[in-house]
């Protein structure tokens, strides 16, 4: 039995199927890589390093909290998970639960994200056909903890909005894989689409030093916002509607660099 280690959640917009259409556009000749929207880490976790400083961000305390337990009390979270069974009480209970610690807190995030439909972390994960869901493995769950574990150890993990984080990081070195919250579609805990600044991430990114590479959805505002800019056209399948017999299954989606990707 194989186990995909590479990721530790699943997470809205995450770049699963994606990543490996992204990791051949970043450059190798880099000095310091940085996710201000770093989400699950998909990107991050494709590789075993991409430069001799990285950086994990999220404004979302709850993944701040989770990977910071990860990589410095891997242990006392599978302890706290070990006893933990795939049931709808036990959902409903961690719902409804207000956990003190930060372990403790990590712990409810982690299964409530695991242990549900779409990996919302929001309604309990049924599944008719494969082993996903509630009925995940709790054996393969501890082994990407530790290989996730072992994969933070040097990263940083910061917690800051990002306009202060590009310009703390910005040098000529710098790179930054930048996956914001789209302008149509899901929106998350903290912020909207609606409530996201994109021309103020445009006008951050328009001046860096270093280079950057941007996921964002393929709609005329975006195109009008980064014209000017490298762009190519990608297309994935829709995650949670990813099922047989689904039409209009197709998403649309861009990839927006600072320096040339159209040839590769």
């Amino acid at each position: 039995m194989t186990v995909d280690s590479k990721h530790l959640i699943n997470w809205v917009g995450g770049k699963r199927l994606l990543r490996k259409t992204i990791a051949p556009l970043i450059p190798e000749n880099i000095q310091t890589y940085i996710e201000p929207f770093g989400g699950a880490g998909w990107v991050l976790f494709y590789k075993d390093k991409w430069a001799d400083v990285e950086i994990y961000n999220d404004l979302d305390g709850r993944l701040v909290n989770l990977f910071r337990i990860v990589k410095y009390h891997p242990n006392a979270l599978k302890e706290e998970l070990s006893y933990l069974l795939g049931s709808r009480e036990m959902f409903m209970q961690f719902m409804n639960s207000n956990p003190i610690t930060d372990v403790q807190k990590a712990a409810k995030f982690f299964f409530l994200i695991t242990r549900s439909f779409g990996g919302k972390g929001s309604t309990f994960g049924c599944v008719k056909k494969s082993a996903g869901g509630a009925c995940k493995s709790l054996s393969n769950t501890l082994i990407k903890i530790d290989a996730i574990h072992k994969r933070l150890d040097k990263v940083l993990i910061e917690h800051r909005d990002f306009e202060k984080l590009i310009a703390q990081y910005d040098h000529e070195g710098a790179f930054f894989y930048c996956d914001p919250p789209y302008s149509t579609g899901c929106g998350y805990e903290v912020t909207s689409t609606e409530d996201f600044e994109h021309e103020r991430l445009r006008d951050i990114l328009s001046n860096i030093k270093g280079r950057f590479l941007l996921s964002y959805d393929d709609s005329p505002k975006i195109r009008e916002l980064y014209k000017g800019f490298d762009m190519i056209e990608v297309q994935r399948q829709k995650g949670i509607n990813n099922r047989q017999g689904i039409t209009n299954n197709i998403y649309k989606e861009l990839l927006i660099a600072n320096y040339p990707i159209k040839n590769v």
